[in-house]
């Protein structure tokens, strides 16, 4: 073995020494070294942490996110609010426009038969033209209006006047047909061949209990227009009840079979009043039979006496109006109680 000297083995020592701390410098520290690798992938993750936020960000303002809010509805009391009527469709009739005329003939009676019952009679006359030719004529309307002006109370007097102005209107409006069929054939033939007279009537009569109305009107013009209708109508004049056969009487049927066999006889008797002499010459040439009455009415008549009842009965036969008085007492069987109270008194 060689044998180093002294200061050349303090050089090797040193120089081994510097070539440790050299080799000790390099050495890794891997601790060290994964604490850094940790660190390192902790900051990559924040960062693409940051970097997805500020995408989010970037989403959210470009599309705006829906939000729902709860709103609180104000509850309120509905209003009620008014239903239209509804309002019907005219329905428009070429009715000539009425024009009355002759007021000479014009005239109103009021009759009192007591102190709460009155009654009011117009007499009038009408007539439709055309419009462009006034002297053309259509037709003419022409009677009597009744109405009552006053009754025991409000509803007698409308039960009694619901009757009464409905055949008014009744024939009112036979009178506006009438017309318009006229100026119809004006239009299409270019001349009128015979104007159209509608006449209304009403005769009334009344016993103090039972207020009776006899009421017609008279289509004449066309022969194939010309018409008759009749109507009869009686009313208890204390409480305004509508009285028929079937309200007074046990037997409606049958009493109305009886009154026509009298009504018969009573006419067949009736002798012919002679105008030339103004005497009685012979009984009516022209008898309906019992049968032949299309309609019996019966009402009050003014015809008074202390032992006996009496009633005037109208028949209906062929467009003619017959009538007679009539006494009621042999009639007693058949009426009720109401009824014997009108008419037996």
């Amino acid at each position: 073995m060689k044998k180093i000297e002294g200061n050349k083995l303090v050089a090797v020592l040193l120089s081994a020494a510097m070539v440790t701390v050299v080799l000790a410098a390099c050495t890794v520290d891997y601790e060290k070294l994964n604490k850094g690798i940790n660190d390192l992938g902790k900051a990559i993750d924040g960062n693409s942490t940051v970097a997805t936020s500020a995408t989010v960000s970037e989403a959210d303002t470009s599309a705006p996110i829906s939000t729902t809010e709860e709103s609180v509805t104000e509850e309120t009391t509905p209003v009620p609010t008014g239903t239209a009527t509804p309002s019907a469709t005219p329905t428009p009739t070429p009715v000539p426009a009425a024009d009355r005329v002759d007021f000479s003939d014009y005239s109103v009676d009021i009759l009192s038969f007591s102190e709460n019952f009155e009654v009011t009679t117009e007499e009038f006359e009408e007539s439709s033209h055309s419009e462009e030719d006034d002297e053309v004529l259509f037709a003419t309307f022409a009677g009597t209006r009744m109405v009552v002006t006053s009754a025991g109370s409000d509803n007698i007097r409308d039960a009694i006047n619901l009757i009464v102005d409905g055949f008014y209107k009744e024939a009112e409006g036979a009178y506006k047909r009438m017309a318009d069929k006229a100026k119809a054939e004006l239009t299409l033939n270019g001349v009128i061949e015979e104007p159209y007279a509608v006449n209304v009537d009403f005769e009334y009569m009344t016993n103090g209990r039972t207020f009776s109305v006899l009421m017609s009107y008279t289509v004449e013009g066309r022969a194939e227009d010309e018409t008759m209708v009749v109507d009869f109508a009686s009313f208890d004049m204390l409480t305004g009840q509508y009285i028929t056969p079937a309200v007074i009487t046990y037997y409606p049927v049958n009493f109305e079979n009886s009154l026509r066999i009298e009504l018969e006889n009573a006419i067949k008797s009736r002798p012919v009043q002679n105008e030339e002499e103004n005497e009685s010459t012979e009984p009516e040439a022209v008898t309906p039979a019992a049968d032949e009455f299309e309609r019996i009415f019966v009402g009050p008549t003014s015809v008074e006496t202390q032992n006996h009842s009496y009633a005037m009965v109208y028949g209906i036969a062929d467009g003619q109006i017959y009538s007679s008085v009539i006494e009621m007492d042999a009639y007693a069987d058949f009426f009720n109680r109401y009824g014997a109270s009108v008419f037996l008194g």
